[in-house]
C-alpha cells in the first residue's frame, strides 16, 4: 500500500474514532442531566473506574485465547480469590499475588491442553473445566463450614491492592503488561497470528500450539491477577455451582467484543479498558435510574453480548468457531 493509501486510512480511522468519542461525551452528558448530575460526581467516577478494573483483567484475558471460546474463566476467578485469601492471611501480600496468578496460569494451562491434545471443541470443554472449578471452590467452602469455620476473609491490612488508590495503580500496571506482551513480544505476534488463521500461521513457520498454549498461559495469568484484585477489593468472594459463576464473565465478554469491535479505529489493548468503563457506566446509569440489578440488568447485558458480537464478528467470513 502507499504512502498516501495509508495517509488515507490513518485518517479514516481518526475521523471514526473521533466521532464515536463525541456521540459517547454527548451521550454521557445527556445521561448526567438525567440523572441530576449524579453520573459525572467525581466519587461516583471513582467508584465506576474500580468497578470496572476486574473485568478489564478479564477482558485481557479473553483476548489473549484468540479465536478459543473458553468459559472458563469465571471458575477460574472465583479458585484465583480463594488461594489469594488464603495465601495472603497465612504469607502476606507477595506470596498471594504469586499464589493467585499460579492458579489461573494452572488451570488456563490445563484447559488448553486438554483442548489441544483431545481436539474437543474449546466451549464444550471450558464448560466442563468450569463445573470442576466451581466444585472445587464449593467443596472448600463447604468441607470449611463443616468445621465450624469462616470461609476464607481477606484480612483488612493486605486489602490495598483492591482499594483506591492501590486498585487503580493494579489496573495501570495490567493495561502497560497487556499493551507490552500484545504489540511488542514474539509471542504476541504469534498468538494474533495463530489466532487470526492456524494454517497461514503454519505455512508462516509458527509453532501453532506452542502460540496457543503459551497465549493460554498469558490469559490465565490475567485472569489470576483479576483473582487477586477481587479478593482485596471485596474481600470475600463467594463459592458458585451449576455453571452460575458464567454470569460474572459475560460484562468482560461484552468488553472485549467492543474491543474488538473498535479495533479498526484504535489498538485493541487500548479500547478494552475503554469499553470496559462504558460497560460498567451504563450499570451504574441503570442503577442511578432505579432499575433494579438482576433481570432487566441482565437482560440488558444479554443484547449488548449479541450487540457487540456483531459489531466484533462483522468482517468475518464462515463460522464463527
Amino acid at each position: 500500500m502507499s504512502a498516501q493509501g495509508l495517509s488515507k486510512q490513518s485518517k479514516k480511522k481518526m475521523i471514526t474514532f473521533a466521532v464515536i468519542a463525541v456521540a459517547v461525551i454527548v451521550a454521557i452528558i445527556i445521561l448526567n442531566v438525567l440523572t441530576e448530575g449524579k453520573l459525572l460526581n467525581p466519587k461516583n467516577l471513582k467508584n465506576v473506574l474500580a468497578g470496572s478494573v476486574v473485568p478489564t483483567l478479564v477482558a485481557f484475558g479473553f483476548l489473549f485465547t484468540g479465536n478459543v471460546t473458553d468459559l472458563s474463566p469465571g471458575g477460574i476467578v472465583i479458585l484465583a480469590c480463594t488461594a489469594t485469601g488464603l495465601l495472603g492471611n497465612a504469607y502476606g501480600v507477595p506470596v498471594m499475588v504469586i499464589g493467585g496468578i499460579a492458579v489461573g496460569v494452572g488451570c488456563m494451562l490445563l484447559n488448553f491442553l486438554v483442548y489441544r491434545i483431545t481436539k474437543i471443541p474449546p466451549w464444550i470443554a471450558g464448560l466442563g473445566l468450569l463445573m470442576v472449578y466451581e466444585a472445587i471452590a464449593v467443596n472448600y467452602a463447604n468441607s470449611v463450614a463443616a468445621k465450624g469455620q469462616k470461609v476464607v476473609v481477606m484480612n483488612n491490612d493486605i486489602r490495598f491492592l483492591g482499594q483506591q488508590p492501590g486498585i487503580y495503580i493494579c489496573w495501570i500496571i495490567g493495561i502497560v503488561v497487556a499493551y507490552i506482551i500484545f504489540n511488542h513480544t514474539s509471542l504476541g505476534i504469534n498468538y494474533r497470528a495463530t489466532g487470526d488463521n492456524e494454517d497461514v500461521a503454519k505455512v508462516m513457520g509458527i509453532n501453532v500450539d506452542k502460540a496457543m498454549i503459551l497465549g493460554g498461559i498469558v490469559a490465565g495469568a490475567f485472569f489470576g491477577y483479576a483473582g487477586v484484585i477481587k479478593e482485596s477489593y471485596a474481600a470475600f468472594v463467594n463459592a458458585q455451582s451449576g455453571l452460575t459463576s458464567l454470569s460474572t464473565t459475560f460484562q468482560p465478554m461484552a468488553a472485549a467484543l467492543l474491543a474488538l469491535a473498535l479495533a479498526s479505529s484504535i489498538n485493541v489493548i487500548i479500547a478494552v479498558p475503554i469499553s470496559t468503563f462504558l460497560i460498567t457506566l451504563i450499570f451504574n446509569v441503570l442503577t442511578l435510574f432505579g432499575v433494579p440489578s438482576g433481570t432487566f440488568q441482565d437482560f440488558i447485558l444479554g443484547v449488548i453480548v449479541i450487540l457487540f458480537a456483531i459489531l466484533a464478528q462483522r468482517k468475518v467470513k464462515g463460522v464463527v468457531k
